[in-house]
């Protein structure tokens, strides 16, 4: 897979710490009604301009979250934002090209 700004895969680059801190993150936010909510999620991409993640599922699915940083749990289910794609592929094709043409515009 080709990465476009502003999105960089980060497994290969960040330290387990970092992976964890947002993986942990991602968990302390989602609560009952959340699509996330008690879902493993592995962190494999991040936008570098703002909170945007993207975790790959145990189910192949992957999500692209918007985390708020809050460090509880959000009290409204539609937070963080999330949209759950089939696939890296899919994400590839839908999310990943939006936000790089968006990017270079």
């Amino acid at each position: 897979m080709q990465w476009l700004a502003p999105w960089e895969p980060v497994r290969a680059s960040m330290d387990e710490d970092y992976l964890t801190g947002w993986e942990t993150e991602l968990a302390r936010e989602t609560g009952p009604g959340h699509p996330l909510y008690r879902t493993p999620a592995k962190l494999i991409a991040r936008r570098f301009d703002c909170d945007d993640a993207l975790f790959e599922l145990e189910d192949g699915r992957v999500a692209l979250v918007h985390l708020t940083w809050i460090q509880r749990q959000e009290s409204d289910p539609r937070w963080p934002a999330t949209q759950i794609y089939a696939s890296l592929e899919e994400w590839e094709r839908e999310g990943l090209a939006a936000d790089h043409a968006d990017w270079i515009a």
